[in-house]
């Protein structure tokens, strides 16, 4: 990236030029490219989840085991963005998102061989590197690739996209589960032609970075940041581990409580409220785009209280409307949360010139949606569905109403 020579501007350490960040960039494709890159691998994230039923028909595993798989790809992800967060600075972000789509790929092929159960873990394993490789970079590409180079406009994006792809992933995999011939095999098709196409439209992308000489090397090691990113780490915690634990509850116990209000088997079906939870986050930022990080951040603790509120009423009272209206409420609150979050944080890596909060953010973001999967998964079993739904809402909508009354008092 070059800078204009009509300004004087002298950068210090890796910061970049304030008249880089703001030039339009001269094509709008690359950006949404990517944007649909996000979609596509957090679409390959999800789909799995719809066909642990039938894996379990096949090889005979319970639910710890299907607990067992997931904590493997939560565990891919984790470590990839603790100690290989930083790698774009190395390879460049490019090349991130190609070896992001490139270990994605492999995974899938790895699911369409699978022989038996541990292949799935190996698979997911797999898959959580890819994503981490992903998430450690594409907000900063989104930033980088918008023509205004937005970090906002790149946060509601990348939000949008992230909330959309998990769905849309879930559901489509649930529809072929139910309706299409080879269910274990149609999904990861479909999606490898998927990532082979966005790794073809990530390649042609004109390059628009320079300066990575400078990290000729590169040596894994536990990410480190700044002490003043650390500080907006900090303030975003509570948001981010509030959030996400709610997704993990209804990811978690979803297409159960959908199965046993609906009374159904149908597995399109109970993977609804997946649709409705994400899909409303993926749809609450494009709305109230307008709003900064701080105030979506508060909008939607609001919301995640409320949604969960309703949920759990709807479901103990055995009201499918006003369940269903308590997931679109929650999702919007997710969806807000996750852009406000996201605003503040692209804005501080893109003002220090380091990426490493980026890659903290996300590795905590992983951490409070799986600890509510892999905790339901084993006490599920004995406090029976509604109690863990009930205790475990109420648990995720006190710290959402905490990390809301922190954002009222943060600046």
């Amino acid at each position: 990236m070059t800078t204009n020579t009509a300004v004087t501007v002298k950068p210090r350490g890796r910061h970049r030029s304030t008249a880089s960040l703001h030039r339009p960039h001269p094509r709008r494709w690359p950006f949404w490219a990517v944007t649909a890159v996000v979609f596509t691998v957090m679409a390959a994230s999800s789909a799995p989840s719809a066909l642990y039923g039938l894996y379990q028909q096949r090889w005979h595993f319970g639910a710890t085991m299907s607990t067992v798989i997931y904590a493997c790809y939560a565990l891919g992800a984790i470590l990839t963005l603790l100690l290989a967060g930083d790698l774009s600075e190395h390879i460049g972000r490019k090349g991130t998102i190609v070896s992001s789509l490139s270990v994605v790929g492999c995974s899938l092929v790895v699911f369409l061989l699978a022989p038996g159960a541990w292949a799935l873990c190996l698979a997911r394993l797999i898959q959580g590197v890819g994503v981490g490789l992903l998430t450690s970079s594409a907000g900063a590409v989104l930033a980088d690739l918008h023509r205004f180079r937005s970090h906002h406009v790149a946060a509601v994006a990348n939000s949008a996209a992230t909330s959309a792809g998990i769905a849309l992933g879930a559901v489509f995999s649930g529809v072929l589960a139910q309706y299409a011939p080879a269910p274990l095999l149609t999904p990861f098709i479909v999606l490898a032609v998927l990532c082979a196409c966005g790794l073809a439209a990530v390649w042609v992308i004109p390059a628009w970075e320079t300066g990575r000489g400078a990290h000729p090397t590169y040596r894994p090691g536990l990410l480190r940041m700044a002490a003043g990113l650390r500080g907006v780490l900090l303030r975003v915690i509570p948001i981010v581990t509030a959030s996400w634990a709610v997704v993990g509850l209804y990811l978690a116990l979803g297409v159960e409580l959908t199965a046993t209000l609906l009374h159904t088997r149908d597995r399109a079906l109970s993977s609804l409220v997946i649709l409705v939870v994400q899909g409303c986050g993926g749809l609450a930022p494009i709305l109230v785009r307008g709003l900064n990080g701080r105030a979506a951040s508060l909008s939607g603790c609001v919301l995640l209280v409320a949604g969960v509120a309703v949920s759990v009423t709807g479901f103990g009272g055995g009201h499918v409307l006003v369940f269903f209206a308590g997931a679109a409420i929650t999702g919007a609150g997710f969806g807000l949360c996750f852009m406000g979050s996201t605003s503040i944080v692209t804005a501080a890596a893109k003002a220090e010139g380091d990426a490493s909060i980026v890659s903290g953010f996300f590795a905590i973001a992983y951490i409070a949606v799986s600890m509510p999967i892999v905790v339901l998964g084993v006490v599920e079993p004995w406090l029976g569905l509604q109690a863990a739904f009930s205790w475990f809402g109420l648990l995720v909508a006190l710290f959402a109403l905490a990390a809301g009354a922190i954002a009222v008092r943060t600046r």
